[in-house]
């Protein structure tokens, strides 16, 4: 009896330590911004107990495009351009909430920036976005990435359980701003976007799920022959 009261407190603190293996679903999104791209994952086909935690990550990378500013006002203007493109990833089939219950992936930003001083208008019209100094700059988009990732509250595991599957909608959108543009006209070939996103399964290794049924049989053994 004391050999099984042992045996059982030792599977309870090994399951509690216990390795922990993945299933991983990597899909890829592309274009232009602005556009919305669907992408279909798989479902966790396994009990909903073996479902230890979901993993949402993402990466962004923008390239090209370029960001035309044109002074047309009769004073000079100190202005910070921002230019590149967001992420955002939704899903009617599944929660992407974490434990905060904030989207994961939510306005996730990869960036162009620099900051200008326009003189005066020299001349030149309305409409003509003509980036010729010193009244005028152009910000050339270079490769940028962004990357992060979170899990899925606890609470929200069992969306990801089944046989089917479930659809994230993958939305890039261009980004092209100022801090202040009073006067200045603007003008923007847009970036390209591409990059990933990841949903990660979590579940007990083969030798971890045997531990839990010896756990269990150690268990209904010790109250059998008490």
């Amino acid at each position: 009896m004391k050999h099984l009261t042992i045996v059982a407190a030792a599977i309870a603190a090994t399951i509690g330590l216990a390795n922990a293996q993945t299933i991983t679903q990597t899909l890829n999104f592309s274009g232009v911004p602005d556009f919305s791209q669907p992408l279909l994952f798989n479902k966790f086909n396994g009990p909903a107990s073996s479902l230890i935690n979901v993993n949402v990550s993402y990466s962004l990378n923008i390239q090209g495009g370029r960001f035309v500013m044109d002074n047309d006002a009769n004073s000079p203007a100190n202005v910070t351009a921002n230019f590149g493109a967001t992420l955002d990833a939704t899903s009617s089939d599944v929660r992407l909430r974490d434990n905060t219950f904030n989207l994961i992936i939510d306005d996730a930003s990869a960036l162009n920036t620099g900051t200008y001083n326009l003189a005066p208008n020299q001349g030149d019209g309305l409409g003509d976005y003509d980036p010729t100094g010193p009244d005028g700059a152009v910000l050339i988009g270079t490769a940028q990435t962004k990357a992060g990732n979170g899990n899925v509250a606890a609470m929200f595991l069992n969306d990801f359980v089944g046989t089917g599957t479930f659809t994230v909608s993958a939305i890039a959108k261009q980004v092209a701003s100022l801090t202040s543009n009073s006067g200045v006209e603007t003008a923007t070939t847009p970036v390209s976007a591409n990059g990933t996103i990841t949903i990660t399964y979590t579940i007990p290794e083969p030798s971890s799920a045997l531990l839990i049924a010896l756990g269990g049989f150690a268990f209904a053994l010790r109250r059998r022959r008490a």
